[in-house]
């Protein structure tokens, strides 16, 4: 914190602006403490410039592929060996394919000056290329009819593909996060150097003239600069959180407010980013892939500490009728309703997902079977007693159906983790909906 007695001289005050010190100094240090003046606001209000269109060409490129990976995600449902819910039509297809096209389009020109980046992308469209034709296959009416034995072996085609291009936009995605760490740490170092250049300089300048106040005018001078020139430091080094506190009245004063705005714009976007990549868009629980890597990392603290980990997954009774019957709306609502209950209903360390669709996923940690069994039970009689209230403060009820499986009691890897509590919800819906069934172990009763 700045300290103002430190600052200040007895014949200033702390609302004592630059100008007024200035004038209150000899007349021969009024041009070289202008300069001083005039170079500092210059070299940082172009410091914040140049970081703002760093952090906009930053966007450019995270941004679409960011949207690529969105669209991407989308296309599962075409790969489902049946009828799903809400089939994807070839308007809507074309409509998501062209979005895609532009969004590599732009990613290619942000990434021509790094050869990785441009091959990243050039694999990205190759595969991309594939992807199109086998959703011809399936979507296009033309085609679907005229040869409907490739329907089948084209969507199991288009599954492995979409994984594969899934991996490359996330290692591209990686890729860009830490291009643009580097070059923004660059460009602070530069930055750094040129304002201590210019301090030195100008100060030199201001000692030669007046001596008498030197002391005085660089202490309230050049304290205020080291606060924001440490502040760029920090910002360039990824200390996105750290603020400018300076006590004074003055320009400094609104230039630290400055820096402070666009360090909070730059930690916004950062946390905005971090959402995106992790986070399910409607229900604001994780997404699947954050599901796939918490499952991962607990079946390996598992393996480690010979402590049990279990799966839940949850799925809402007769969905789509709830869709046909109210609209999407109500089914937004729906799905906002039950991952909030799930949140309020497990425990601090335990995680919610949305699996997709409908359907979610709990994982509880060092939880046995039977304390995962109850909790599953816990969250069916809650959704139960749940009512959605629509706009028209139309109230409806709604019921889930629920599998549990255990590793290593009912698995012995996480992919087999995730078939074993699949087949119980599936049993579970077989047997009537609004039930609980646990893998390889008795249905749970109402």
């Amino acid at each position: 914190m700045l300290n103002k007695q430190d600052v200040m001289p007895f014949w200033f005050t702390p609302k004592t602006s630059l100008n007024q010190r200035l004038r209150l100094g000899l007349g021969t240090m009024l041009v070289p403490l202008l300069m001083l003046a005039g170079g500092a606001v210059v070299s940082f209000e172009g410091a914040l410039d140049s970081f703002k269109q760093r952090d906009n060409v930053g966007r450019e490129a995270l941004f679409p592929l960011a949207h690529v990976e969105g669209l991407l995600l989308d296309l599962n449902v075409v790969t489902s060996p049946v009828e799903p819910s809400v089939p994807m039509t070839w308007d809507e297809y074309q409509a998501k394919s062209q979005a895609i096209k532009i969004s590599l389009a732009r990613l290619s020109k942000f990434s021509h000056q790094d050869p990785a980046q441009v091959n990243a992308v050039l694999e990205i469209q190759r595969k991309w290329k594939r992807i199109s034709q086998l959703c011809q296959q399936i979507l296009d009416p033309s085609v679907a009819q005229s040869r409907p034995n490739l329907s089948a072996s084209a969507r199991v085609e288009l599954k492995e593909q979409l994984k594969m291009i899934l991996q490359d936009v996330q290692q591209l995605n990686y890729r860009l996060i830490v291009f643009q760490n580097d070059a923004n740490a660059a460009h602070a170092e530069t930055v750094r150097q040129k304002v201590r250049q210019l301090i030195t300089i100008i100060c030199g300048l201001a000692v030669a003239l007046a001596a008498l106040f030197a002391y005085s005018l660089s202490q309230s001078i050049t304290v205020p600069l080291q606060t924001l020139e440490q502040g760029v430091e920090k910002l360039g080094k990824g200390d996105l959180s750290h603020r400018i506190a300076l006590t004074t009245d003055d320009e400094f004063s609104h230039l630290a407010e400055t820096f402070n705005l666009m360090a909070a714009k730059l930690e916004q976007s950062q946390q905005d980013l971090y959402r995106l990549a992790t986070l399910d868009g409607l229900t604001e629980v994780y997404n699947r892939r954050e599901f796939n890597r918490w499952l991962r990392v607990e079946v390996e603290r598992s393996q480690r500490n010979t402590n049990q980990v279990s799966l839940i997954m949850v799925d809402i009774d007769h969905f789509k009728q709830l869709n046909d019957t109210y609209g999407h709306q109500a089914g937004d609502l729906a799905l906002c309703e039950v991952a909030q209950l799930l949140q309020r209903e497990v425990r601090p360390g335990d995680v919610v997902c949305r699996y997709g669709g409908e359907e979610f996923a709990v994982i509880l940690p060092k939880t046995h079977s039977d304390d995962s069994a109850a909790i599953a039970e816990r969250i069916r009689l809650a959704i139960a007693k749940e009512t959605v209230i629509l706009p028209s403060l139309q109230k409806i009820g709604m019921t889930a159906s629920l599998g549990v499986a255990t590793f290593p009691s009912d698995a012995e890897t996480k992919e087999h983790l995730i078939k074993q509590a699949d087949q119980a919800l599936y049993i579970a819906k077989s047997l009537g909906r609004n039930q609980v069934y646990q893998a390889q172990h008795d249905r749970v009763e109402n």
